[in-house]
């Protein structure tokens, strides 16, 4: 391996060894892995030369090889087929006495941009780098001119194309965890592909359904979130299905996901998190396959009480948070969660009654040493849930204010840099005057973990919270052909009778309009307006009047 002044040396090993003073140890997990016969998958340890006191740093790692520089064809191809990953040639090449130039040389890759944060936390950024140069790190090599040509000997071996990139969480770290390496505060949260077409075709229907999703978040009115919406039966639920599949690579050869603006069309998504209420999650989205998913997908419950694993109680989920050591950017899984929250709730008030009968703010359950946080998070109960606590005395949240609660619990878990949300009518446990504050929770976690979402909703309340470009309406004709297309109006701030209007066109108009209009259309319109104007909308007097004016010249 390269030689640095700090002295890291790399060892190969059939099993686990603690390495000495400025040594790297390799060695190969015992698992079946299915990464077409690469066994790509390893743990490094390392010596924390940062502390200086005898602890180690452990991490998995994917690692390749690259055949000899001067191999033929025939040569190069003999040579992949005998190796899979980390085997007995290697381990040989590293114990002689032979030169760099004339070792088989191996390329690595950690395997998610958490590996990288952490990597960088527990040795600080001079060693992370180190390491990471010593372990012929693709990462941190990309950056370096005088690294291209291995690189790209790197990237056409069939060990990193179908290995390494498999998964989404090592091809999106491949892709954006350089920005990590120039420190943690540096990282950057632009990653994610912000041009998706989601192709996909319904029975009933003559066309495709056919979507164009644009996001960007530095515009002066963000646009990290896309509203689906329509009427029933026109296709919005399985949108967010097909999306999901497309998203997770199912074999359907009726849909796909891709980005038009990147070479490959490959989505860039890092993760999936799929949210909405017990029945319509379960019919809306795909089960998780944990063992085989190619991406990182949750499938998650919005409702407080559940049995499923899926839909943890609050109290559960606090504890599970608050223990959690990662961190996104510069802030930790728990701080993005409280500063969410804040938005919607004052955070100086929401506590937790304890088991104990104490009572305590959600914003000290991290308060103290070890052994004293260790104890309070003893002392949550898995069904405890928030309160206001106010002058001594803790009073209920409303159930929408439980929903944000747990909405934000759930997101801040499972959300990474690069992820998708996915939400089916989430209005379904909101007033609909709680709904901006609900889009601002989540604009926030959006914006700070570098992630999008789509939501598919009846609500034109959604709708007036973004701008039109980000708003797909789903609509058909009397030939069952589907079209989707933006409003004409400008949705962002409207009000909901104009959004409405356009959306559900003549749905509105009539249904509301049509009994009312029975025993009026003798009248002249000035009479009706002064009889009912103190009780109807504006729209449905004016839906009224066409009428009116419609039967006056047919007669």
């Amino acid at each position: 391996m390269d030689d640095l002044e700090e002295g890291y040396r790399v060892n190969f090993c059939h099993e686990r060894e603690t390495p000495i003073y400025e040594d790297i140890v390799v060695y190969q997990t015992e698992q079946s892995w299915n990464d077409f016969k690469y066994k790509t998958k390893c743990v490094y340890l390392v010596n924390n030369l940062n502390l200086n006191d005898g602890s180690l740093i452990e991490g998995e790692i994917l690692l390749g090889v690259l055949a000899p520089h001067d191999s033929t064809k025939e040569e190069k191809r003999n040579f992949y087929e005998e190796i899979t990953g980390l085997n007995k040639l290697l381990i040989s090449e590293y114990q002689e006495d032979k030169s760099e130039g004339e070792k088989i040389k191996c390329f690595t890759l950690l395997p998610s941009l958490q590996s990288y944060r952490d990597l960088v936390k527990k040795a600080g950024l001079k060693h992370a780098k180190a390491i990471l140069i010593a372990l012929n790190d693709l990462v941190i090599h990309k950056e370096k001119s005088e690294s291209s040509e291995w690189i790209q000997n790197a990237e056409a071996t069939e060990c990193f194309r179908l290995a390494f990139m498999r998964n989404s969480e090592p091809f999106f770290a491949y892709h954006n965890a350089s920005s990590i390496l120039d420190g943690l505060d540096e990282e950057s949260f632009r990653g994610i592909s912000n041009s998706l077409s989601l192709n996909y075709k319904l029975d009933g229907f003559d066309t495709d359904h056919r979507i164009n999703l644009k996001y960007c978040s530095d515009s002066i009115i963000p646009k990290r979130i896309n509203i689906l919406i329509g009427k029933n039966g026109l296709g919005k639920s399985q949108a967010l299905t097909n999306f999901c599949r497309a998203a997770l690579r199912y074999k359907d050869k009726h849909n796909s996901l891709t980005d038009p603006e990147r070479d490959h069309g490959r989505p860039m998504i890092n993760r999936l998190i799929a949210i909405g209420t017990p029945g319509e999650t379960s019919n809306t989205f795909p089960p998780e396959r944990l063992k085989t998913q190619k991406l990182f997908y949750r499938r998650l419950n919005l409702t407080r009480n559940s049995r499923s694993t899926s839909s943890r109680q609050i109290g559960e989920l606090l504890v599970q948070l608050v223990r959690s050591e990662e961190d996104i950017g510069k802030y930790s899984r728990w701080k993005l969660f409280l500063n969410a929250i804040s938005k919607v709730l004052p955070k100086k008030e929401i506590g937790i009654i304890l088991k104990g009968g104490g009572t305590l703010l959600l914003s000290e359950l991290r308060s103290g040493g070890e052994q004293a946080k260790l104890e309070l998070w003893a002392d949550l109960s898995p069904n405890a849930e928030p309160k206001r606590l106010i002058n001594g005395e803790s009073y209920p949240l409303s159930s929408g204010q439980l929903t944000f609660v747990k909405f934000a619990l759930l997101t801040c878990l499972f959300i990474e840099n690069g992820s998708f949300v996915l939400m089916d009518e989430p209005e379904t446990h909101l007033h609909p005057n709680m709904i901006a504050n609900f889009v601002g929770l989540l604009d926030y976690i959006l914006e700070h973990t570098g992630s999008q979402a789509l939501i598919a909703t009846h609500s034109a309340y959604f709708v007036r919270e973004v701008s039109r470009d980000q708003v797909h309406v789903f609509k058909s004709d009397s030939e069952n052909q589907i079209s989707i297309v933006p409003p004409r109006l400008k949705t962002f701030g409207s009000d909901v009778d104009s959004i409405s209007q356009f959306v559900f066109e003549e749905d509105v108009e009539s249904r509301l309009t049509d009994k009312i209009f029975e025993k009026v259309k003798n009248l002249p319109f000035e009479e009706v307006d002064r009889e009912l104007s103190r009780e109807l909308s504006l729209t449905a007097l004016m839906d009224i009047k066409r009428r009116l004016e419609g039967q006056n010249e047919e007669a």
